[in-house]
């Protein structure tokens, strides 16, 4: 009959658009559990290569630190050093002069010496002279007892002469006191330089032994100033392959007004603290570029993020 070709037909109709409903609801289903699962992955990888990122910052962290340490202490043995420069530079100074006292006292001692020489020969003139006085006085007093009446005259013209040659005794005399007190202080005086002389050869002996032992002191300080300065090399080497720029000021530039120019250019282990903490920011942000794996895996974290915003 004509009505079962037409009922056959409407559930034929019926089957296919049950079977396409399911298809397309099956369909969905497949597409959000993919999604899902897109998603999850993800995720999951940017949350390995956060933790791998955050693993990366903390080594870097502790490798600061530790540079950061070891150049403070580089730039207090530098400084250690420079004060120990300073201090022979001063020693040094001080024995110029004192060899410039010891010179000057050599000069006057033997000057005294000269004075002393003139002074003794002087007294020993004088010393004669009293002698000679001394036996015409009693020359004149032998002939004075043994003199005739006869010699008055010449008696009262010797005892003039005798008044004048004692006045002249007294003169003399006190001329050889005065000059024995000279004498005395300049004996003293010479005394006092000896001692002096031996005093300051004594500190110029106490300040050789010290200018030696600051002189291998120095020695011993250059030796380790290299040897800092060696493993600051090393120390830069290692840092340079995370970006970073190390300076040390140098305890031998210019200070003063003028120096203020150059801080830039040779900024201290203080100065060096913002920049570190800016190179350490910006590491964090680009510590992927500086290996290729991470920097894979961060260019896959981003095509993931995008290819999620175009499913959203």
């Amino acid at each position: 009959t004509p009505e079962k070709p037409a009922s056959v037909a409407h559930f034929l109709q019926c089957t296919t658009r049950m079977s396409g409903t399911e298809s397309s609801t099956e369909h969905a289903e497949w597409t959000q559990s993919s999604r899902r699962k897109n998603l999850t992955n993800f995720l999951e990888q940017k949350i390995r290569c956060l933790e791998k990122q955050r693993k990366e910052v903390t080594e870097l962290k502790t490798k600061l630190d530790a540079a950061e340490s070891f150049l403070g202490t580089l730039e207090k043995e530098l400084q250690q050093s420079q004060r120990e420069s300073d201090q022979q530079q001063r020693e040094e100074k001080e024995k110029e002069s004192l060899n410039e006292e010891l010179h000057e006292l050599k000069r006057e001692n033997k000057l005294l010496k000269e004075k002393i020489a003139l002074a003794s020969q002087k007294k020993q003139h004088f010393e004669c002279e009293i002698k000679r006085l001394n036996k015409a006085l009693q020359d004149a007093l032998k002939m004075e007892c043994s003199s005739s009446p006869e010699d008055c005259l010449r008696k009262s013209e010797m005892e003039c002469s005798h008044e004048e040659m004692r006045t002249e005794m007294e003169v003399l005399k006190q001329q050889v006191q005065i000059y024995e007190e000279d004498f005395k202080k300049e004996r003293s005086d010479r005394e006092r330089l000896n001692q002096e002389k031996e005093e300051l050869q004594q500190i110029n002996q106490t300040s050789q032994t010290q200018l030696n032992r600051l002189n291998s002191q120095i020695k011993a300080c250059q030796m380790e100033k290299e040897k800092l300065e060696r493993q600051l090399k090393q120390m830069y080497f290692l840092t340079s392959n995370y970006g970073w720029n190390f300076h040390l000021r140098d305890p031998c530039l210019p200070t003063g007004p003028g120096a203020v120019q150059d801080l830039q250019k040779y900024p201290t282990v203080s100065g060096m603290l913002p920049t570190c903490f800016r190179q350490m920011c910006r590491t964090r942000r680009m510590v992927s570029p500086q290996k290729r794996k991470p920097m894979r895996r961060s260019t896959r974290c981003w095509r993931s993020t995008q290819a999620e915003g175009e499913l959203g």
